[in-house]
């Protein structure tokens, strides 16, 4: 398998990993990445999600951003408090 052919699937792979994860829907995802200026639909983005159609570069880095930024936003609402009260990563 060539290099750029491996690099995408492992994209695809941790992609989706990080949204099972982090239990985000495909709607959530379409939305958030539909806000920052992606160029499919949420039809396109279901079926690369589900392996079936290949997307554009730019596209698929759009999709890890956005899957990024909501699991950074669910992962830090989830913080353990300390006994002081703040969590984890911070409340300010």
């Amino acid at each position: 398998m060539e290099p750029a052919k491996k690099r995408d699937q492992d994209q695809h792979a941790l992609t989706c990993d990080a949204m099972k994860r982090a239990n985000i829907s495909v709607r959530d995802l379409w939305e958030h990445y539909s806000s920052m200026g992606g160029g499919v639909d949420e039809y396109e983005v279901t079926a690369y999600l589900n392996g079936l159609i290949d997307l554009p570069e730019t596209e698929r880095d759009f999709i890890s951003q956005a899957v990024n930024e909501l699991y950074d936003d669910l992962c830090r609402q989830q913080g353990a408090p300390y006994s002081s009260g703040h969590l984890q990563h911070g409340d300010t």
